[in-house]
């Protein structure tokens, strides 16, 4: 049957067959995937984003946590933070309070400034450890000063050691 077309023409007809099986490829499959692919790196670039994005706001909450810790709480009531620095004094037993003076408030460049002082007294490795936990776990307010000194007990005829914790926490102003 193929015998009667010459070798150009076979040739001729071959190439069109074959132009016409990859334009018929092209649609079916080429470009379907080429779409698949491209699909594929949006995604993939969506889902970067995603990442980014809670990377972000993941590390802004460990700044905010970090700013808490060096600057104490913000939006806690000032009877709330005293009681909180009593309760955690009491789980020392070593150590007993001395004194709780007067919560003092003060206003300084857009900020509330709120005040606490806390005299605890004992021996100095028990004063040090209830200081290092403060420092360390206490989260609700910022321990800003730290005073040892010792007082003359006229009764005992003793000198006891005391420690003066300063607390601080900023609110700004509204």
């Amino acid at each position: 049957m193929f015998e009667r077309y010459s070798y150009k023409q076979k040739l001729l007809a071959l190439s069109i067959v074959l132009v016409l099986l990859l334009i018929t490829a092209n649609k079916r499959s080429f470009k379907v995937t080429a779409q698949a692919y491209q699909q594929l790196q949006e995604v993939r670039g969506q889902l970067e984003f995603m990442r980014m994005s809670g990377q972000g706001s993941m590390d802004l909450q460990e700044q905010l946590e970090r700013y808490d810790r060096v600057i104490g709480k913000q939006h806690v009531d000032p009877g709330v933070a005293q009681q909180s620095i009593l309760d955690f004094a009491t789980n020392y037993d070593d150590v007993s309070i001395a004194e709780l003076k007067e919560t003092h408030f003060s206003q300084t460049k857009g900020f509330d400034v709120v005040t606490n002082q806390l005299i605890l007294q004992g021996d100095y490795s028990s004063l040090s450890q209830v200081v290092y936990a403060y420092e360390k776990s206490f989260d609700v307010s910022s321990l800003v000063g730290i005073q040892y000194f010792t007082e003359k007990n006229f009764n005992k005829r003793t000198k006891e050691l005391k420690v003066l914790l300063i607390f601080q926490n900023y609110e700004k102003n509204k």
